[in-house]
């Protein structure tokens, strides 16, 4: 996976931490609407190549991090 600079747009981000008094904290921001990252993409572009690319990645970070969310509620 390579690098990059910042990015434009954050799509997925997710992290836990314990705190001093010992409890848990979930800090979580998931994934935009895949209909409104199309809408924007083709508005912007409509000849975009990567747009439904991007939509299908948006798709499965959306499962993905639902999923994610509710084994680590689960835990906690």
């Amino acid at each position: 996976m390579k690098k990059s600079k910042k990015p434009d747009a954050l799509l997925y981000k997710m992290s836990v931490s314990v705190t001093s008094k010992g409890e848990i904290a979930l800090d979580f921001e998931g994934p935009p609407s895949a209909r409104e990252i199309e809408d924007l993409f083709d508005k912007w572009n409509p000849e975009f190549e990567h747009t439904k690319k991007i939509v299908s990645l948006v798709n499965y970070l959306r499962d993905y991090s639902d999923q994610q969310y509710r084994d680590i509620k689960g835990v906690i």
